[in-house]
């Protein structure tokens, strides 16, 4: 923390703490008004009429000084904000790109996997098949019978 924004701080920290000072006084006023007028006391209640016055201009004030420094305080911490901001935009920029990049890899992954899937299955069917040809002519040649006209065309006799 800088020593402008300590300083900030601090004078928030005052002018809130008299800024509440001035409105429980004003609150009070109406009470020491009575105690005066009891009392005939013409001094205080000239005094209290001046302080109840003055007081709604000094809390007016305070209130507006006290705007004046939360501005203040915002405006000294923004850079910081603006900052971090622009530190944090660039990771997450840099993070989608990653997640970009491990999508298309995934999606490679996933094709390649599919491929090879069907790769497999289209394999299986084609062993399947050639197995019931090897089957159906093994069957076939089991249930021929070889005739002498037949054996003497291929060269048998």
């Amino acid at each position: 923390m800088t020593d402008k924004m300590a300083e900030n701080l601090n004078e928030i920290t005052t002018t809130t703490d008299i800024l509440a000072r001035f409105e429980a006084e004003l609150a009070d006023l109406g009470k020491k008004m009575s105690v005066a007028a009891s009392d005939a006391d013409s001094a205080a209640l000239i005094s209290l009429a001046h302080r109840r016055n003055n007081l709604p201009i000094e809390i007016l004030a305070s209130k507006t000084r006290l705007e004046q420094l939360y501005l203040e305080r915002d405006e000294l911490r923004l850079p910081a904000f603006q900052n971090k901001a622009a530190e944090l935009a660039k990771i997450v920029t840099e993070k989608l790109k990653k997640r970009a990049d491990a999508q298309t890899e995934f999606n490679i992954a996933s094709g390649n996997q599919s491929s090879a899937a069907a790769d497999v299955s289209e394999t299986k069917r084609s062993i399947a098949e050639r197995k019931r040809t090897i089957e159906s002519l093994l069957h076939s040649a089991r249930n021929s019978k070889i005739s002498p006209v037949s054996l003497q065309m291929h060269g048998g006799i």
